[in-house]
């Protein structure tokens, strides 16, 4: 009886082990799995609704999977990739090339240099 008991408690502990360590998983890409658009674009510190660029034919934007892949568009060209989430950025890959990306309160932010100007791109999430 000894025996029974002990083996019953040794599965339930196994068990409840599974369960406890299945939610320590730092893969938990919820809060970013869906597709996300630019909303505004900030210029040498001047914030403007990214429709206020002319930016016909040149699509931009990421779609993030719960898995790690992405998909990523800019210019039109799309390109795959895969994504790391740390809760508060995202490192992208894609084609030879690395981004990083902030993420604070529902929003990515993308910083890109050129011409001694930084410009910043927010983009919010429009599907899960």
């Amino acid at each position: 009886m000894k025996h029974s008991i002990a083996a019953i408690l040794l599965a339930l502990f196994c068990v409840l082990s599974v369960f406890a360590l299945s939610g320590c998983s730092d893969a938990d890409n919820s809060a970013v799995v869906g597709e996300w658009t630019p909303s505004t674009v900030s210029i040498n510190g001047t914030t403007i609704s990214y429709s206020e660029l002319d930016t016909e034919n040149r699509d931009f934007g990421f779609h993030f999977y719960a898995d790690g892949n992405c998909k990523i568009k800019i210019g039109g060209i799309q390109n795959d990739g895969t994504y790391t989430f740390n809760e508060t950025s995202l490192d992208v890959h894609y084609g030879g090339k690395s981004q990083k990306l902030s993420y604070e309160g529902g929003v990515l932010t993308l910083k890109l240099s050129y011409n001694n100007q930084t410009t910043s791109y927010m983009f919010t999430r429009v599907s899960n």
